[in-house]
């Protein structure tokens, strides 16, 4: 009957392509036996195949029987952290976005209104990329966890037995972590993003800011798919870090990762020469702020000249010393279990 044909496809449909053959035969034995069973061995109508279809239920809900899980973007055990980490997105995007207003305001009063409008424009469309790269992150992790306990069958009915051990005070990952790690990643966001002429040596001549840039912002706007991406992995660690909330081989592991690879991403971007303002010493000369042969000519030229190298070795240094931060902490809560 079409209406078993059409109750089928509505099942398979929302299963992976690799199932759809196998449940598909298998529903269709299963409809057979439950109207030979009805029917007595006899001609089944459409009242007895609607009937039952009604006892089989909803295709949904028969179709997350058999994926064993249900569907989210955003499940429920994942809502809360959601919005916990949408929160703190969204306002530190706010507060960054304004104390950006508030120097721009203070350097050039004259085009206040001029910078509200252009700070409401900036305000929405980061808000809009902070709420789809939480929502995206949170999704990703929603469906792995989802796919991990199908895949280990925990599905199975729940027992007490099943229910984790309450971390210890060692074991506890302290909410400010992840809270200030959420904060950096978007503070460094938009910066990179909205505010790279920022960064560099500042004058204020008759009431108007001059900046001399340590970077090239036109070299620097090609590394904006980097930025992207140290956003994303700081991002998902912080969020696996609010969701699991306790120390574990996974948990340093991930973080090991992502922290090498964001190192790596930072370092492969600072190594570029075109990325620094190949003018900055003579803009210095040109504002009067350093004079070719004066005293300390040589160690800024010098310390510019070496300006990768010593970031590089900072950054390296500094992700050394987290790692080994994050390994000792979770070798105390290995050895004290």
């Amino acid at each position: 009957m079409e209406v078993i044909e059409r109750y089928v496809y509505a099942v398979t449909q929302r299963l992976p392509e690799q199932q759809r053959t196998e449940i598909k035969r298998e529903l269709h034995g299963l409809i057979e036996d439950m109207l030979e069973e009805r029917t007595q061995g006899g001609k089944a109508s459409q009242a007895d195949a609607e009937s039952v279809l009604l006892e089989l239920g909803d295709p949904n809900a028969l179709a997350a029987k058999y994926r064993g899980y249900d569907r989210y973007l955003i499940g429920p055990l994942m809502f809360e952290p959601y919005l916990t980490t949408l929160k703190i997105v969204l306002i530190s995007i706010a507060i960054a976005l304004t104390g950006l207003l508030a120097i721009d305001a203070i350097a050039n009063p004259a085009e206040i209104v001029e910078q509200f409008t252009e700070y409401v424009v900036t305000l929405i469309a980061a808000f809009a990329q902070g709420f789809g790269w939480v929502t995206i992150v949170f999704a990703f992790i929603d469906y792995r966890m989802q796919k991990e306990t199908a895949g280990s069958g925990k599905s199975k009915p729940w027992k007490p037995s099943d229910l984790p051990q309450i971390p210890d005070a060692q074991a506890r990952i302290k909410m400010s972590d992840p809270i200030s790690g959420l904060i950096f990643t978007v503070l460094f966001t938009v910066l990179c993003l909205y505010a790279i002429d920022l960064l560099g040596v500042w004058r204020i001549t008759d009431g108007e800011r001059k900046v001399i840039p340590f970077l090239n912002a036109d070299v620097f706007r090609h590394y904006f798919p980097i930025v992207w991406v140290l956003a994303a992995l700081g991002l998902l660690k912080e969020c696996v870090r609010i969701i699991v909330r306790r120390r574990t081989g996974s948990m340093l592991a991930l973080h090991v990762a992502i922290s090498v690879a964001s190192a790596v991403l930072v370092c492969v971007a600072l190594a570029d020469p075109a990325i620094w303002n190949p003018d900055f010493i003579g803009q210095l000369e040109a504002a009067g702020l350093l004079q070719a042969g004066g005293e300390g000519y040589d160690t800024v030229v010098s310390i510019w000249t070496g300006v990768t190298d010593w970031l590089v070795l900072l950054i390296g240094l500094f992700t050394l010393i987290d790692v080994i931060t994050e390994t000792y902490k979770w070798y105390k809560v290995k050895t004290a279990a």
